[in-house]
């Protein structure tokens, strides 16, 4: 009696179903590693080029190298083994990977120069060599009622010199503008001059011209 209990109350022995069972367990493991290993071998690493600071239309590229991994999409982003010669086509942030048709455009011809008496209440915080940014200017102060006027759009920041500011605290702002606009400029500098930062995501592309 005692050992017909022993034998009912004793360890089942394991069942061919359960072997199947874990059989196919182990088969849906195997073929999950072995598509992530397929996928990871597909996507190898490639050294691209991105952008290091925000790039306007018309910079001059400032980038870095960086490895990542884009499959197919490599093909769309500028590699290191190509130098970004010229200028910047489209608008690019900083930290975003460098279209591979972004560089290219030709060294403006005819650029110059123009240094601006810009009050610091009336230029963009942090403002810096490379941002863009549309000329606004008003009549001198003294006349009421005074009303700005847009002299130039989407003028290019050559250079900001906060450490030689001038009499009434101007700070020289430097713009990097096509020789017809100098006079503009030039003129526009007798009033009250505004400086309005244009965003990247509202910089207009250049106009192809056609030869």
């Amino acid at each position: 009696m005692f050992g017909a209990r022993r034998r009912l109350t004793g360890s089942r022995r394991p069942r061919w179903s359960d072997l199947r069972l874990w059989l196919g367990l182990l088969l849906i493991l195997g073929s999950m590693f072995a598509g992530a290993y397929l996928l990871s071998a597909d996507e190898e690493s490639v050294s691209v080029w991105r952008a290091s600071a925000d790039l306007a239309v018309g910079d001059v590229p400032q980038v870095e190298p960086v490895l990542v991994r884009l499959g197919a999409a490599s093909t769309a982003y500028l590699a290191t083994t190509d130098t970004p010669i010229g200028r910047m086509r489209v608008p690019v942030a900083a930290g975003a990977l460098l279209p591979a048709a972004a560089v290219g455009a030709a060294e403006p011809a005819h650029s110059r120069l123009v240094t601006l008496p810009v009050d610091a209440l009336h230029a963009p915080v942090g403002l810096a060599s490379g941002d863009v940014v549309d000329v606004w200017v008003a009549p001198d102060e003294s006349s009421h009622p005074a009303t700005a006027s847009l002299v130039l759009a989407e003028a290019h920041v050559h250079a900001v010199d906060r450490e030689n500011a001038g009499v009434g605290g101007e700070i020289p702002v430097v713009l990097d503008v096509d020789r017809a606009q100098a006079g503009v400029l030039i003129a526009a500098s007798h009033g009250v001059v505004s400086l309005v930062k244009v965003p990247l995501s509202a910089q207009r592309p250049p106009v192809q011209v056609r030869s």
